[in-house]
Protein backbone atom coordinates (compact mmCIF):
# COMPACT_ATOMS: atom_id res chain seq x y z
CA UNK A 1 0.00 0.00 0.00
CA UNK A 2 2.51 2.75 0.51
CA UNK A 3 3.99 1.21 -3.09
CA UNK A 4 4.05 5.10 -5.58
CA UNK A 5 3.48 2.56 -8.73
CA UNK A 6 0.60 1.30 -7.69
CA UNK A 7 -3.10 2.87 -8.27
CA UNK A 8 -6.27 1.03 -6.54
CA UNK A 9 -9.33 1.72 -8.27
CA UNK A 10 -12.72 0.53 -6.42
CA UNK A 11 -15.38 0.34 -8.68
CA UNK A 12 -17.88 0.27 -5.28
CA UNK A 13 -21.18 2.43 -5.53
CA UNK A 14 -20.36 5.72 -4.22
CA UNK A 15 -21.91 5.54 -0.87
CA UNK A 16 -19.63 2.51 0.17
CA UNK A 17 -16.66 3.80 -1.18
CA UNK A 18 -16.77 6.51 0.91
CA UNK A 19 -17.90 4.21 4.30
CA UNK A 20 -14.74 2.68 4.38
CA UNK A 21 -12.24 1.98 1.18
CA UNK A 22 -8.42 0.08 1.13
CA UNK A 23 -6.35 3.12 2.31
CA UNK A 24 -5.20 4.95 -1.05
CA UNK A 25 -7.58 3.57 -3.52
CA UNK A 26 -9.93 6.07 -5.44
CA UNK A 27 -13.53 5.44 -6.45
CA UNK A 28 -14.37 5.16 -10.18
CA UNK A 29 -18.09 3.71 -11.28
CA UNK A 30 -17.31 1.29 -14.13
CA UNK A 31 -20.00 2.30 -16.47
CA UNK A 32 -17.72 5.62 -16.60
CA UNK A 33 -15.97 3.31 -19.37
CA UNK A 34 -19.11 2.78 -21.64
CA UNK A 35 -21.12 4.92 -23.61
CA UNK A 36 -23.61 5.07 -26.78
CA UNK A 37 -21.19 4.46 -29.72
CA UNK A 38 -22.83 3.96 -33.26
CA UNK A 39 -26.62 4.28 -31.81
CA UNK A 40 -25.45 1.72 -29.62
CA UNK A 41 -25.50 2.11 -25.97
CA UNK A 42 -23.25 0.52 -23.21
CA UNK A 43 -19.63 0.22 -25.64
CA UNK A 44 -17.17 0.89 -24.09
CA UNK A 45 -15.47 4.07 -24.69
CA UNK A 46 -12.82 5.12 -27.52
CA UNK A 47 -9.14 4.67 -26.59
CA UNK A 48 -8.67 8.63 -25.98
CA UNK A 49 -11.72 8.63 -23.93
CA UNK A 50 -10.35 5.91 -21.16
CA UNK A 51 -6.88 7.35 -21.66
CA UNK A 52 -8.52 10.66 -20.17
CA UNK A 53 -10.30 8.99 -17.74
CA UNK A 54 -7.08 7.32 -16.58
CA UNK A 55 -5.18 10.43 -16.46
CA UNK A 56 -7.44 11.70 -14.00
CA UNK A 57 -7.09 9.04 -11.87
CA UNK A 58 -3.37 9.91 -11.50
CA UNK A 59 -2.28 6.20 -13.63
CA UNK A 60 0.85 6.51 -15.48
CA UNK A 61 2.08 3.40 -17.92
CA UNK A 62 4.42 2.24 -15.01
CA UNK A 63 1.57 1.77 -12.86
CA UNK A 64 0.10 -1.53 -11.51
CA UNK A 65 -3.93 -0.89 -11.34
CA UNK A 66 -5.41 -2.99 -8.88
CA UNK A 67 -9.16 -3.13 -9.82
CA UNK A 68 -11.39 -4.04 -6.36
CA UNK A 69 -15.25 -4.87 -7.49
CA UNK A 70 -17.88 -5.89 -4.85
CA UNK A 71 -19.43 -9.37 -5.34
CA UNK A 72 -19.97 -8.66 -9.43
CA UNK A 73 -16.07 -9.44 -10.41
CA UNK A 74 -17.70 -8.49 -14.02
CA UNK A 75 -17.13 -5.01 -12.84
CA UNK A 76 -14.01 -5.45 -12.26
CA UNK A 77 -13.02 -7.40 -15.78
CA UNK A 78 -15.32 -5.12 -17.75
CA UNK A 79 -12.76 -2.26 -16.17
CA UNK A 80 -9.90 -4.07 -17.13
CA UNK A 81 -10.50 -4.78 -20.72
CA UNK A 82 -10.95 -0.34 -20.44
CA UNK A 83 -7.44 -0.54 -20.00
CA UNK A 84 -6.66 -3.62 -22.24
CA UNK A 85 -8.16 -1.54 -25.21
CA UNK A 86 -5.16 1.32 -24.08
CA UNK A 87 -2.50 -1.49 -24.00
CA UNK A 88 -2.33 -0.79 -20.33
CA UNK A 89 -0.96 -4.65 -19.05
CA UNK A 90 -0.31 -3.74 -15.91
CA UNK A 91 -3.51 -4.48 -14.35
CA UNK A 92 -4.83 -7.07 -11.78
CA UNK A 93 -8.14 -8.16 -10.18
CA UNK A 94 -8.59 -8.41 -6.36
CA UNK A 95 -10.45 -11.93 -6.47
CA UNK A 96 -12.95 -11.86 -3.64
CA UNK A 97 -13.20 -8.00 -4.08
CA UNK A 98 -13.78 -5.90 -1.05
CA UNK A 99 -15.82 -8.64 0.78
CA UNK A 100 -12.16 -11.02 0.79
CA UNK A 101 -10.75 -8.15 1.78
CA UNK A 102 -12.77 -7.60 4.62
CA UNK A 103 -13.01 -10.54 5.62
CA UNK A 104 -9.27 -10.70 5.84
CA UNK A 105 -9.51 -7.64 8.02
CA UNK A 106 -7.04 -5.45 5.47
CA UNK A 107 -6.88 -1.74 6.73
CA UNK A 108 -9.52 0.60 5.46
CA UNK A 109 -9.85 4.41 6.08
CA UNK A 110 -12.14 6.81 4.89
CA UNK A 111 -9.79 9.47 3.42
CA UNK A 112 -9.48 10.80 -0.07
CA UNK A 113 -6.04 10.00 -1.59
CA UNK A 114 -4.56 13.03 -2.86
CA UNK A 115 -3.89 12.28 -6.62
CA UNK A 116 -2.21 14.23 -9.12
CA UNK A 117 -3.73 14.15 -12.71
CA UNK A 118 -1.38 12.64 -15.62
CA UNK A 119 -2.21 12.91 -19.43
CA UNK A 120 -2.07 9.33 -19.89
CA UNK A 121 -0.65 8.33 -23.55
CA UNK A 122 -3.03 6.56 -26.10
CA UNK A 123 -0.53 4.30 -28.13
CA UNK A 124 -2.12 3.30 -31.60
CA UNK A 125 -3.38 -0.14 -32.50
CA UNK A 126 -3.90 -0.99 -28.76
CA UNK A 127 -6.95 -2.95 -28.95
CA UNK A 128 -6.87 -5.82 -31.19
CA UNK A 129 -9.44 -7.72 -29.19
CA UNK A 130 -12.74 -6.18 -30.39
CA UNK A 131 -14.81 -6.84 -33.33
CA UNK A 132 -18.10 -5.87 -34.56
CA UNK A 133 -21.62 -7.43 -35.96
CA UNK A 134 -20.33 -8.03 -39.14
CA UNK A 135 -17.27 -10.30 -38.00
CA UNK A 136 -19.09 -12.31 -36.15
CA UNK A 137 -21.91 -12.80 -38.84
CA UNK A 138 -18.67 -13.79 -40.94
CA UNK A 139 -17.73 -16.05 -38.58
CA UNK A 140 -21.36 -17.59 -37.75
CA UNK A 141 -21.76 -18.02 -41.90
CA UNK A 142 -18.41 -19.85 -42.29
CA UNK A 143 -17.93 -21.86 -39.07
CA UNK A 144 -14.76 -20.36 -38.76
CA UNK A 145 -14.43 -19.34 -34.90
CA UNK A 146 -16.26 -20.60 -31.69
CA UNK A 147 -19.02 -18.17 -30.55
CA UNK A 148 -19.31 -18.53 -27.30
CA UNK A 149 -22.63 -16.44 -25.81
CA UNK A 150 -22.35 -16.21 -22.00
CA UNK A 151 -25.62 -14.99 -21.16
CA UNK A 152 -27.72 -17.33 -18.71
CA UNK A 153 -29.47 -20.14 -20.81
CA UNK A 154 -32.96 -19.11 -21.07
CA UNK A 155 -31.46 -16.20 -22.73
CA UNK A 156 -29.36 -18.19 -25.12
CA UNK A 157 -32.72 -20.26 -25.78
CA UNK A 158 -34.41 -17.10 -26.23
CA UNK A 159 -37.31 -18.06 -23.72
CA UNK A 160 -36.52 -14.83 -22.36
CA UNK A 161 -35.55 -11.65 -23.58
CA UNK A 162 -35.00 -7.94 -22.67
CA UNK A 163 -34.07 -6.74 -26.50
CA UNK A 164 -35.74 -6.17 -29.49
CA UNK A 165 -35.36 -9.95 -30.48
CA UNK A 166 -34.88 -13.42 -28.54
CA UNK A 167 -32.68 -15.57 -29.60
CA UNK A 168 -28.73 -16.14 -30.10
CA UNK A 169 -26.38 -15.69 -32.71
CA UNK A 170 -26.74 -19.05 -35.38
CA UNK A 171 -24.28 -21.76 -34.53
CA UNK A 172 -23.48 -20.09 -30.89
CA UNK A 173 -22.71 -22.30 -28.21
CA UNK A 174 -23.35 -21.61 -24.34
CA UNK A 175 -21.59 -20.99 -21.21
CA UNK A 176 -23.22 -18.88 -18.37
CA UNK A 177 -20.03 -17.05 -16.96
CA UNK A 178 -21.88 -17.44 -13.27
CA UNK A 179 -20.60 -20.98 -14.13
CA UNK A 180 -16.72 -19.34 -13.64
CA UNK A 181 -17.45 -17.91 -9.78
CA UNK A 182 -18.46 -19.60 -6.39
CA UNK A 183 -20.00 -17.69 -3.41
CA UNK A 184 -19.29 -18.42 -0.15
CA UNK A 185 -20.17 -16.29 2.60
CA UNK A 186 -20.82 -13.37 0.41
CA UNK A 187 -17.20 -13.60 -0.62
CA UNK A 188 -17.21 -14.17 -4.82
CA UNK A 189 -14.33 -15.73 -6.47
CA UNK A 190 -13.21 -17.42 -9.18
CA UNK A 191 -13.35 -21.73 -8.97
CA UNK A 192 -10.10 -23.11 -9.04
CA UNK A 193 -7.81 -22.84 -12.60
CA UNK A 194 -8.20 -26.75 -12.91
CA UNK A 195 -12.03 -26.60 -12.75
CA UNK A 196 -11.92 -23.61 -15.25
CA UNK A 197 -9.46 -25.94 -17.54
CA UNK A 198 -11.37 -28.90 -17.80
CA UNK A 199 -14.43 -26.93 -18.73
CA UNK A 200 -13.66 -25.29 -21.04
CA UNK A 201 -11.70 -28.02 -22.84
CA UNK A 202 -14.94 -29.86 -23.44
CA UNK A 203 -16.09 -26.53 -25.55
CA UNK A 204 -12.58 -25.16 -26.92
CA UNK A 205 -10.66 -27.72 -28.99
CA UNK A 206 -7.11 -26.05 -28.62
CA UNK A 207 -5.18 -22.99 -27.07
CA UNK A 208 -5.19 -21.50 -30.44
CA UNK A 209 -8.55 -21.75 -31.25
CA UNK A 210 -10.19 -18.65 -32.60
CA UNK A 211 -13.34 -17.69 -30.08
CA UNK A 212 -15.54 -14.71 -29.92
CA UNK A 213 -17.05 -14.37 -26.40
CA UNK A 214 -20.44 -12.12 -26.17
CA UNK A 215 -23.23 -11.29 -23.88
CA UNK A 216 -26.15 -8.66 -24.20
CA UNK A 217 -23.84 -5.74 -23.71
CA UNK A 218 -20.24 -7.13 -23.30
CA UNK A 219 -20.48 -6.59 -19.54
CA UNK A 220 -20.84 -10.63 -18.64
CA UNK A 221 -18.49 -11.66 -21.78
CA UNK A 222 -15.62 -9.64 -20.51
CA UNK A 223 -15.79 -11.73 -17.42
CA UNK A 224 -15.72 -14.35 -19.71
CA UNK A 225 -12.96 -12.86 -21.68
CA UNK A 226 -10.97 -12.41 -18.64
CA UNK A 227 -10.70 -16.18 -17.42
CA UNK A 228 -10.04 -17.56 -21.08
CA UNK A 229 -7.10 -15.03 -22.35
CA UNK A 230 -5.43 -14.03 -18.78
CA UNK A 231 -6.47 -17.04 -16.44
CA UNK A 232 -6.23 -20.44 -18.40
CA UNK A 233 -4.07 -18.45 -21.83
CA UNK A 234 -6.16 -18.97 -24.92
CA UNK A 235 -4.55 -16.75 -27.65
CA UNK A 236 -7.08 -16.57 -30.00
CA UNK A 237 -9.85 -14.69 -27.90
CA UNK A 238 -12.16 -12.27 -29.40
CA UNK A 239 -14.87 -9.84 -27.85
CA UNK A 240 -18.10 -8.74 -29.31
CA UNK A 241 -18.77 -5.45 -27.77
CA UNK A 242 -22.23 -4.71 -28.80
CA UNK A 243 -23.08 -8.53 -28.06
CA UNK A 244 -27.26 -9.31 -28.46
CA UNK A 245 -28.53 -5.92 -28.02
CA UNK A 246 -27.15 -4.57 -31.36
CA UNK A 247 -27.76 -8.14 -33.00
CA UNK A 248 -31.12 -8.31 -31.74
CA UNK A 249 -31.78 -4.67 -32.99
CA UNK A 250 -30.66 -5.28 -36.70
CA UNK A 251 -33.50 -6.86 -38.07
CA UNK A 252 -30.98 -8.25 -41.26
CA UNK A 253 -29.19 -10.40 -39.18
CA UNK A 254 -30.26 -14.27 -38.91
CA UNK A 255 -30.61 -15.38 -35.18
CA UNK A 256 -31.87 -19.25 -33.82
CA UNK A 257 -33.52 -20.24 -31.14
CA UNK A 258 -34.24 -22.95 -28.66
CA UNK A 259 -31.93 -25.74 -26.91
CA UNK A 260 -32.01 -26.01 -23.44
Amino acid sequence: LDRDDLRIIDLRPQPAYNGGHIPGSVRMDVEHFRGAIRGVSSMLLPGDMIARHLGLLGVTPEMTVILVPSDKLHDATLAAMALERVGHDRCALLDGGWEQWVAEQGPTDTLLPSIVATQYPMPPNADSFTVDYRTVLAHSQNRTAILLDVRPADFFAGKKSDEARAGRVPGAINRPFALDVSTNNAVTRFRPLPELAEAYAKLIPSKDSPVVVMCRTGHQASHSYFVLRHLLGYRRVRWYDGGWSEWASRPELPLETGGP
